[in-house]
């Protein structure tokens, strides 16, 4: 089966039918965003950028799992690019400078040979993904001369942010939205197969003391209920954790984001030396 196509609702009356990848084009373009291909230590890597000149601070997103799987979980996707990207919705909103940053395989970077589908089902959240991405970023950071990083991670790319932000030196903070916290806990929930490859936050070291972390818990997720993310979560002081009564998986992050965004910069700021 080909790339999953976009046909509904305002996506259909706005720009009629797309595939993941134009979809998400058309947004990172209206949104002012560029488009570029950054290389990791193994990986070529899709990415939207703006450098919007502000204070020296870089906002990298890294999106949710997307479509690994098709038709309920029994067949895997041949593109996993995500059909509703909420992490580069977020990067468009946000005023300071952004680096939105693709996964490997994802956002029509498949025919590469190293892509194989392993690397958007099992091993996601692996050694080798973590790597590449760490990679590409530092690279771009370093390359625009941005002194800092404040990493963002929607659902699976919460996962991937707490992993990536332990090798890039610029890392000053975390940020994770409905994130997957603790894979090997949440396959079990669902009754997945396991992520076999994946590393798993809840079992890794604890960030250094240097990144800040703050985590986003909807109490009406059920893709990512807060039980899944306990284990993790139990080591993070409660002051960041914060949670939202009303909010699921997806609603209402978009809505909400400029508010977190500016109280998480005066946290950053009271903790500059």
């Amino acid at each position: 089966m080909g790339a999953v196509v976009l046909c509904a609702g305002a996506v259909l009356a706005m720009a009629g039918c797309e595939t993941p990848v134009k979809h998400a084009e058309r947004l990172a373009r209206l949104g002012g965003l560029h488009a570029l291909v950054l290389s990791g230590d193994r990986f070529q890597h899709r990415a939207y950028a703006a450098d919007r000149g502000k204070g020296g601070l870089l906002v990298l997103f890294v999106e949710g799992d997307g479509t690994p799987w098709m038709h309920q979980g029994t067949r895997v996707a041949v593109d996993p690019t995500p059909r509703a990207p909420l992490a580069l919705k977020l990067a468009v909103e946000t005023p300071d400078s952004v680096l939105y940053l693709g996964r490997p395989c994802y956002y029509g970077i498949q025919p590469h040979p190293l892509c194989a589908s392993e690397y958007w089902t099992s091993k996601r959240y692996s050694t080798e993904v973590v790597a590449s991405m760490a990679t590409a970023a530092t690279a771009y950071a370093d390359a625009h001369g941005f002194g800092k990083v404040l990493l963002v991670g929607y659902s699976g790319g919460g996962t991937l942010v707490i992993l990536m932000a332990r090798r890039m030196p610029l890392a000053v903070g975390v940020i994770t939205i409905a994130a997957n916290l603790d894979p090997e806990t949440w396959a079990a929930l669902h009754g997945y197969l396991p992520l076999t490859g994946s590393l798993n936050p809840s079992v890794e070291p604890s960030l250094p003391g240097t990144v800040a972390e703050w985590h986003l818990v909807g109490d009406r997720d059920t893709n990512v209920p807060q039980t899944a993310a306990a284990r993790y979560l139990a080591r993070v002081p409660p002051a960041r954790i914060w949670r939202y009564a009303t909010f699921d998986h997806i609603c209402c992050w978009e809505q909400e984001w400029p508010a977190v965004l500016r109280r998480v910069r005066a946290e950053l700021a009271n903790t500059d030396p």
